[in-house]
């Protein structure tokens, strides 16, 4: 990488332009006129630092003595112009320089393990209480179709006792319905309370998370292995 160095046009401050981005460091006025608009260019090639002039008019100083150009470090004090300009350097690496990315400690590297063999159990009883209910549901249903086919094959046969009759079953049929109806309210306030109970135990075995895992089956956390929302692992023993 190669940062060319030299002072501002105007405003007289320090101006850098590396791989086509440019920005200015220092005051207004704090760059003298003897440093010139492109007056010099560091070299940063990894660990390697070099400072070289850009003209032979210009001049730069490296640890006091004149160079045109010079392997420096970054705590080498480089002047420039015969004001001797006193360059941030360590500024300027630290701009343009990439980041070094710090490997992370072995605790952030640790990622909690829990066991999801206690839910196993959870599960398996919920959707047994849930097959039930579902069962017990249909069969209900099946009873009330029954009752009302048999009230509609006996108006039948006693339609010729007139609309009284009539009456009476059409009051029984909607009876019927109206018991079903109740009935399916019933299973649904059911149905409802066993999610709500699953929900305090069917959960992120994460003390610091204990996340509702909701209708996600047994295997497929135990295929996933990870927590989608504290991202802790699992495992099946």
């Amino acid at each position: 990488m190669e940062i060319i160095i030299g002072r501002e046009e105007g405003a007289r401050r320090l101006h850098c332009i590396a791989g086509g981005r440019e920005f200015n460091l220092g005051v207004a006025g704090s760059v003298p006129i003897s440093v010139s608009r492109k007056h010099c260019k560091l070299i940063i090639n990894g660990e390697r630092l070099s400072i070289e002039n850009l003209s032979d008019l210009n001049v730069t100083f490296v640890d006091g003595n004149q160079v045109f150009s010079k392997v420096i470090t970054a705590n080498s004090q480089v002047q420039l112009g015969k004001e001797k300009y006193n360059l941030p350097l360590k500024e300027i690496i630290g701009l343009v320089a990439p980041k070094k990315t710090t490997k992370p400690s072995k605790q952030e590297k640790e990622v909690p393990v829990f066991s999801l063999a206690p839910l196993e159990e959870v599960w398996n009883e919920y959707n047994r209480k849930k097959l039930e209910l579902q069962l017990e549901n249909e069969k209900e249903a099946k009873k009330q179709k029954r009752k009302i086919g048999m009230r509609i094959a006996v108006s039948g046969l006693m339609s010729l006792c007139g609309e009284p009759v009539l009456g009476a079953l059409a009051g029984g049929v909607m009876g019927a319905s109206m018991m079903a109806s109740s009935n399916n309210e019933s299973k649904a306030v059911q149905l409802r309370k066993l999610d709500e109970e699953l929900d305090k135990v069917y959960k992120c075995p994460n003390p610091e998370c204990g996340c509702p895992f909701g209708p996600i089956p047994y295997n497929r956390l135990k295929f996933k292995r990870k927590c989608p929302n504290c991202g802790c692992k699992y495992t099946a023993d």
